[in-house]
């Protein structure tokens, strides 16, 4: 057993705010709950009493989040509960991980008291039926990502499941900025608490006359900002201007500024750039930044090294970055639509970033804008209230990735139906005729596909559907490889270029944009190809789109640097490790339907798989098994000729020092080989 006010103590928390007492008092009599309060108001707190309840009451609880930086950011702070003998676990990992025979050889049950997982990851374990008896409580943060057209309809689907296959549990929706709050906690049958109240003051200003260098200046010396902007190239030019300042001259942060160009083998024109800004105090943050990069930017900026960051809106969402001022810089984004203005809601994400307890006594979000549009962005933005979310559920990607899913558990179409009858896009647009057509439509393409087949009206997935379903891919994916690399269609041998093209047919995969300037080289590229005819008609509209795609991963696996990459394709290394993860992941799944079909291609796959992990050509593949070895030592070692495991067995440790420049390294090494 846990006492809450063991918690309170150790939280530092001498009385509760009039929102907790009254949410506290919801969940004390088992209802569920939707809270919506502005950032930093202590949300988590509600969280900690729902999971010490279910704790007590001899039950589990998830704590789901739509982020990996955020899931492994709660349960840091959760990890006190082990000190209390609670069993606290953390599920996330990269893509391949979602895969289900994975998971299911990992587990049969999983052994936890509290799970925080990504909602991907939540959802490959309901998959594969990994039990999780005894779930009581269940934490959805961030709830208004159900209104994401990309990730939000894994976030519905989980709900919908655990309310289905745990009919008692109990929900805890957290968020700070949703505008059709009501219509959520009724979907939920959940009570709403809502509170503009912030236990640090928050003051939003217009900025109609100063630049932003005036601004900076005047509000750093009051603690550390944020600076919003709408593109990553925009984020650089403001580091560039506000760098000069008088405040960043006396600054030298040499120590972080090795650690940020070191993150990668061979550091981009981008790594240096930032390096150097990192090393004056002031950081970029947006998605060319690595991981690690962005780790880095992050703690510098929590103890103060970093005094200013100037990021795309991405970062206002997820992990807790303190700062005494937000400015927005940009209202507007670029969109398919051309230049359009950014959502109420966002504006709500990025303005509470300011003022945080424990850190500030004052908080302020300052607008940057012209004279003119002062009335329209206090209308809109700072009085305005945050849009609806939406459901994206019922898309048809969205319904064909999630009906082949609950085909494994369900079998009667008349009961798939109902069950997305609980969904809240049902809910919401209630247009259950259209719905009903478009679920019998995409069975029926699945049935085409051979992913499922029907016998005696009951539902079944066939081996390859099965394992589809399994790699958490779109079936439509699945068809594309099927169509280019099964026996029946395929002819002639593929190239790597052509391999690359085919894969980057995927749904999941985001094309790299081509400007205009460039289309007429690409074409040209593309029309030398010896298949061009062949892949300009499966590769539809998009068939240049997806050969620069192609090219830059093909210049991936034959060894080109990460600045090599950046300079030739605008691929900062964030992006490129990025896309090589879902590569990676992509052509796993390709692997696996072909050991199923027998594609003709699938040894070529296979070693494609590891190139594209590690960024090597064919011959490297045996060296990169050895723990150890990466892409650059691999390719020092073969040029020194040692092109396999069994010359580095007769080798000496001196020989590979000769290489590799040190001693412990070879000895490893060496090691290794022999233990093999």
């Amino acid at each position: 057993m846990i006492n809450f006010t063991e918690i309170l103590k150790i939280r530092n928390v001498v009385k509760l705010y009039d929102f907790q007492e009254e949410a506290i008092n919801v969940l004390k009599d088992g209802k569920n709950l939707i809270v919506s309060t502005p950032t930093a108001s202590g949300k988590t707190l509600l969280a900690e009493y729902g999971i010490i309840n279910a704790l007590n009451n001899g039950g589990k609880a998830i704590y789901v989040v739509p982020m990996r930086a955020l899931a492994s950011e709660k349960f840091k702070e959760f990890e006190i509960y082990k000190n209390f003998g609670y069993n606290v676990l953390l599920e996330m990992g990269d893509l391949e991980s979602l895969d289900v025979e994975t998971l299911k050889y990992k587990y049969t049950r999983l052994n936890f008291d509290i799970l925080f997982a990504t909602a991907e990851k939540l959802d490959a374990i309901l998959r594969a039926n990994v039990s999780l008896k005894g779930l009581k409580f269940l934490v959805v943060d961030e709830i208004h990502f159900l209104g994401s057209p990309d990730r939000g309809s894994v976030y519905e689907i989980l709900i919908a499941k655990l309310r289905k296959n745990f009919p008692d549990i109990q929900i805890l929706g957290l968020s700070a900025t949703i505008g059709n709050t009501h219509e959520l906690s009724e979907w939920l049958n959940a009570s709403l608490i809502q509170s503009s109240f912030r236990p640090v003051q928050l003051t939003e200003t217009i900025e109609t006359k100063n630049t932003l260098k005036t601004v900076v200046a005047e509000n750093l010396p009051k603690g550390n900002i944020l600076i919003f902007t709408n593109s990553k190239k925009r984020c650089e030019n403001l580091c560039e201007e506000l760098s000069g300042l008088e405040i960043f001259k006396n600054i030298n942060n040499s120590e972080s500024e090795n650690e940020i160009l070191n993150v990668v083998e061979s550091p981009t024109e981008q790594c240096k750039l930032l390096s150097n800004f990192v090393r004056k105090g002031i950081s970029f943050h947006h998605a060319g930044l690595t991981n690690k990069q962005r780790e880095l930017v992050e703690e510098n900026f929590k103890n103060g090294k970093i005094k200013v960051i100037i990021a795309t809106p991405t970062l206002a969402y997820g992990v807790n970055l303190p700062a005494h001022t937000v400015i927005i810089e940009k209202l507007n984004r670029y969109s398919d639509k051309g230049m359009v203005e950014i959502p109420a809601l966002e504006y709500k994400q990025m303005s509470g970033r300011s003022g945080r307890p424990k850190y500030d006594k004052e908080g302020i979000a300052i607008i940057m804008a012209n004279k003119a549009k002062e009335k329209h962005i206090r209308e809109k933005y700072i009085n305005g209230k945050p849009e609806d979310i939406q459901s994206y559920i019922l898309a048809e990607q969205n319904l064909r990735f999630h009906i082949l899913s609950l085909i494994s558990e369900i079998s009667d179409v008349d009961d798939i139906i109902k069950f997305f009858d609980t969904t809240f896009g049902m809910f919401r647009y209630g247009n259950s005729e259209k719905i009903e057509n478009d679920i019998f439509n995409i069975i029926k393409g699945l049935k085409e596909w051979k992913f499922v087949e029907e016998k005696n009206t009951k539902l079944n997935l066939t081996p390859v559907g099965n394992r589809l379903n399994q790699m958490y891919i779109d079936p439509l994916t699945a068809s594309q490889y099927i169509e280019n690399f099964s026996d029946k269609h395929y002819f002639g041998s593929y190239d790597d270029i052509d391999t690359l093209f085919i894969l980057c047919m995927a749904t999941e995969m985001l094309l790299l944009y081509i400007n205009r300037d460039e289309e007429d080289d690409i074409l040209g590229e593309f029309l030398s190809l010896e298949k061009h005819k062949y892949l300009e008609e499966i590769g539809g509209d998009k068939y240049l789109e997806r050969f620069k795609t192609a090219n830059m991963f093909n210049a991936w696996l034959n060894e080109k640097s990460e600045n090599y990459i950046y300079s030739e394709f605008n691929a900062a290394p964030g992006l490129l490790h990025q896309k090589v993860e879902i590569l990676q992941w992509l052509t796993y799944a390709a692997c696996e339907m072909g050991k199923i079909l027998k594609f003709p291609q699938l040894k070529q796959l296979m070693e494609m798989h590891v190139r594209v992990k590690y960024g090597i050509r064919k011959e490297l593949i045996e060296l990169i098994s050895v723990k150890g070895i990466g892409r650059v030592r691999a390719r020092a070692l073969f040029n020194a000729g040692f092109v396999n495991k069994e010359m580095l067995r007769k080798a000496s440790v001196e020989d590979i020092v000769k290489i590799l420049n040190s001693k412990k390294i070879a000895a490893d090494i060496k090691k290794e080989v022999e233990e093999i």
